[in-house]
């Protein structure tokens, strides 16, 4: 029998214990850290299952779960492609705050009765801080949202859903810079007409689709503290997504409450060519970013932040009563006012707003919303947004607004007399004083003081010229301006331009021909056709009668020639009502310096105040009248005033022209 050494001993005994001790406590240690790392990590990912809870309950106090440990490392190397939903494993879950927050709670238990002995102290602090989340109103609120989404996602999980187009563009993104023959051809399939045809006829058809009845609804009897209003069922949900870029959405939104609703959708931006976001839809959540409560300025700076695909959550105008339906006709309209967005507090949105000018024509596609049409500015209409601009009853009520609050002092005692008493008041007659165009100048029976006109827009239409039927050319512009010399210089190719024989009530002249120099007629016959509005303008000079009539103009454009007339500018309220369509051409005058050099340059005395008083005169026509006016020229040379004019002229014979709609109906 071989005995023992003293060595032998310790080295099989002592030693050997030593050594299996510290493996043992080594294996402990390293179990003790991989539970307690598995744990963190769990709990600080969010709750997305019971599943998750039901593993934390269901741990043996004081024990390592290495079965948890196995089964989340085996889970970890499946395949990431999910397959068919067993009958035990629910897809989309609906949770009961209340059974939420006793989890929570037994969790805290639970860590309790272990102990911070067992390293878990820090756990406790973090349970802990889920608790008051659980408990504050923020976190009910999202639930409810969360659940809501989730009743409506497993009513339609059987249903055809209206992505088709979004999952091709993210095929076309997978297959990116991929260099593969078979990609290629893939991505040459994909972006064909007649596909991208069939994704949008899915799309649309799948977009009106009645709700599968076949599928049942989920249940939805949990306590919800203080959530979403009543009428906020889980039938009335919607979830939509659109695809933005760096250009604005193209929607307005308005506070209605706490609601932010969408105000209007403008065309041709992001939301309407979706065709998924309509005026009156509430808004609840974009991109899990709650809406509800926020004010308008707040929501669009959110939004501008946002690009790619923006998630909306919301309740459809449908299900409010709110809402238009149809799309207007487009509708042009010529500017009697200059506007600016950058200048107007009311706009809804001052970066959709667009700008035009006193005479601009815009197109309006769509009057929908009763203050703010969208619209395109003439020779704009390739742009892809439409534009906000005030509408008709908008502006007018709101110009009427100023104008009554600008209103400081009463009318003008002229002004009194005629409306109260009746009376016309007594205008001195003009005695030797002729017209530029050399005839005399007569005061037109107009009533020159009428109450101030708010001017909006104008319906317009287009008219294209015709061979027999030219239009007038009417100068206006204050006096000593140069109409004449204008007039003049066009009358000289008498073969194309012509004049309007004025008539008269005086007694011909020996040397004057009847229908040439004038048509003279009676004084009680001219008194009946001033009864009937058949003159343009007409006055009294030296006790007989003179006018241009209506017939005498029409004369002209029925022998195929353009008529020019020089009139005062309250003539063209009844020139325009006639069937002649006039061109109004606004002759001006420069500015006082350019005006003195011309007078200098020509050779003309003048005085410095008569200079002012054109200017003044000028401004006041334009005013007043500025809206009749189709072409100004500044006539600080004659002679370039005048090829301007011919072309402006020559032109007309080519090319369509905006003109009152009236017009061309009338036709």
């Amino acid at each position: 029998m071989v005995s023992s050494s003293p060595y032998e001993n310790n080295r099989n005994g002592v030693g050997n214990k030593t050594y299996y001790y510290n493996q043992e406590q080594l294996r402990k240690r390293k179990e003790e850290e991989e539970r307690i790392a598995a744990q963190n990590e769990f709990l600080s990912q969010p709750l997305r299952g019971s599943r998750r809870l039901q593993a934390l309950e269901s741990r043996p106090q004081g024990a390592i779960n290495d079965a948890f440990t196995e089964d989340d490392a085996h889970e970890s190397s499946r395949s990431t492609t999910p397959g068919p939903p067993s009958e035990k494993e629910v897809v989309h879950t609906v949770y009961g705050y209340g059974d939420l927050v006793a989890s929570v709670q037994r969790l805290q238990l639970q860590l309790k009765k272990v102990g911070s002995g067992g390293g878990l102290g820090g756990l406790e602090g973090r349970v802990a801080a889920v608790q008051s989340l659980l408990l504050s109103p923020q976190f009910g609120r999202a639930l409810a949202v969360h659940n809501k989404v989730q009743s409506v996602r497993n009513r339609i999980a059987h249903r055809p859903t209206a992505n088709a187009q979004v999952a091709l563009r993210d095929c076309l993104d997978a297959l990116g810079n991929s260099q593969s023959a078979y990609a290629v051809e893939l991505a040459t399939l994909l972006t064909g007409y007649e596909l991208e045809a069939l994704m949008v006829a899915h799309d649309g058809v799948a977009s009106t689709l009645p709700p599968d009845s076949t599928t049942p609804l989920p249940s939805t009897t949990e306590t919800i503290p203080q959530t979403l209003p009543d009428h906020y069922g889980a039938d009335n949900i919607k979830i939509i997504k659109i695809e933005k870029s760096t250009e604005p959405l193209g929607a307005t939104i308005r506070n209605d409450g706490d609601a932010v609703v969408v105000g209007r959708v403008v065309r041709g931006g992001a939301a309407d060519k979706s065709g998924l976001l309509h005026e009156g839809d509430d808004i609840l959540e974009v991109n899990g970013i709650e809406m509800r409560g926020k004010s308008v300025n707040a929501v669009c700076d959110i939004l501008a932040a946002m690009e790619g695909t923006l998630t909306f959550l919301i309740v459809p105008a449908a299900a409010q009563g709110r809402g238009h339906s149809g799309r207007d006709s487009v509708l042009h309209v010529k500017a009697h006012f200059d506007y600016d967005p950058e200048d107007d507090l009311f706009i809804p949105c001052r970066e959709l707003g667009i700008s035009f000018q006193k005479g601009d024509v815009l197109h309006i596609i769509s009057q929908e919303d009763p203050n703010w049409w969208q619209a395109y500015r003439e020779g704009e209409e390739d742009q892809t947004l439409a534009g906000l601009v005030p509408s008709q009853t908008f502006q007018h009520q709101r110009e009427s607004m100023r104008l009554a609050a600008s209103e400081r002092y009463p009318r003008t005692q002229r002004k009194s007399t005629t409306l109260l008493c009746g009376k016309t008041p007594k205008r001195k007659k003009k005695k030797g004083t002729y017209a530029e165009g050399g005839y005399p100048m007569y005061a037109n029976t107009v009533d020159e003081y009428e109450p101030e006109e708010i001017l909006t827009y104008e319906e317009v239409a287009l008219y294209y010229p015709r061979a027999n039927n030219k239009r007038p050319i009417v100068l206006i512009g204050p006096p000593n301006i140069g109409r004449h010399e204008l007039r003049q210089r066009l009358m000289e190719d008498s073969e194309r331009f012509a004049a309007a024989i004025p008539h008269t009530s005086r007694a011909r002249k020996d040397h004057e021909v009847d229908g040439q120099d004038y048509h003279f007629i009676t004084r009680a016959q001219f008194e009946a056709d001033i009864l009937s509005r058949k003159f343009v303008e007409h006055g009294e000079y030296e006790k007989a009668y003179y006018g241009t009539s209506l017939d005498a103009i029409r004369s002209v454009v029925n022998s195929g020639k353009i008529c020019v007339l020089n009139l005062h500018p309250q003539s063209l309220k009844i020139l325009r009502t006639s069937d002649l369509k006039p061109y109004v051409v606004f002759v001006a005058p420069p500015s006082l310096e350019k005006l003195r050099q011309k007078k200098i340059r020509c050779g003309e005395a003048f005085k410095e105040e008569e200079l002012k008083d054109i200017i003044e005169k000028a401004r006041e026509m334009e005013s007043k009248y500025g809206h009749f006016f189709d072409m100004i020229i500044i006539n600080n040379d004659t002679e370039r005033a005048y090829h301007q004019l011919l072309g402006e002229i020559n032109s007309l014979e080519r090319e369509p022209q905006w003109v009152p709609a009236a017009w061309v109906k009338a036709l």
